[in-house]
């Protein structure tokens, strides 16, 4: 069916059902200009556009275009059944002017079921990102104990950034390569234990205790503080603090 006769049939089939234009386009989910467009007969509509409104008025698509609607049938009859099915609920379901607590209820539950499988989500990424950091800091600490203690300097101070600094003491790689080539000469590392880690996306504080051989036999042990930043794609130390206690 073309224009105007087809403008003239939707608008016909709106008044059967008593629903005016504005009816119309909230069941729909149209503008009230296409609407009145399309029922004066000033543009044709496309098929899609054609199939909502003929849903929302309970007609068949089929009878107004049969030729479409058989060669549309023939290939992809039970997707087209199921599409019109689903679409004449959809419209059907956000109608709130009949039976309205029901489907506002149902809308609500749907709300709150989108809002708990979205925290779900996000907190489980959240608790990812989390353990992941954590295994990747608590590995660098195994990794940091093996090259103190075994003298291996450049990869140890691999695991800095270019411009970190160990606090009250110096900045700079260069910086700590001499700081700890000395520091090697005295001491072995015992052991190194998180107490805890904060962080965003890029930034990380871990917490934590160190426990030293010196070379005379005596056991130091210290409370820590290191900032790490995550910089092309690794985590890196930008900053670190010590202080000795006793045990």
């Amino acid at each position: 069916m073309n224009q105007p006769d087809l403008g003239k049939k939707i608008a016909e089939l709106r008044k059967t059902q008593g629903l005016t234009q504005e009816e119309l386009v909230e069941k729909c989910n149209l503008s009230v200009r296409t609407i009145q467009r399309i029922e004066s007969g000033q543009v044709m509509p496309r098929s899609y556009t054609l199939k909502i409104i003929l849903a929302a008025l309970d007609h068949e698509y089929s009878s107004l275009t049969p030729v479409q609607e058989n060669n549309f049938k023939s290939s992809h009859s039970a997707f087209g059944i199921m599409v019109h099915g689903f679409i004449k609920s959809l419209l059907d379901l956000f109608n709130l002017k009949t039976n309205t607590m029901k489907k506002i209820s149902i809308l609500s539950s749907v709300t709150v079921v989108i809002i708990l499988l979205f925290t779900f989500i996000t907190t489980d990424s959240l608790g990812q990102s989390a353990k992941h950091l954590r295994n990747t800091i608590e590995t660098s600490n195994k990794d940091f104990i093996r090259w103190f203690n075994t003298g291996q300097i450049d990869s140890l101070v691999s695991i800095y950034s270019d411009d970190a600094c160990l606090y009250s003491r110096g900045c700079g790689k260069a910086f700590i390569r001499a700081y700890y080539s000395a520091e090697m000469q005295s001491y072995k590392f015992k052991e190194i234990t998180i107490y805890d880690i904060s962080h965003t996306d890029s930034l990380a504080v871990e917490k934590g205790q160190w426990k030293i051989n010196l070379n005379t036999g005596m056991i130091i042990v210290g409370d820590y503080l290191s900032e790490w930043k995550y910089i092309d794609n690794k985590w890196l130390v930008v900053s670190e603090m010590a202080s000795i206690r006793t045990e």
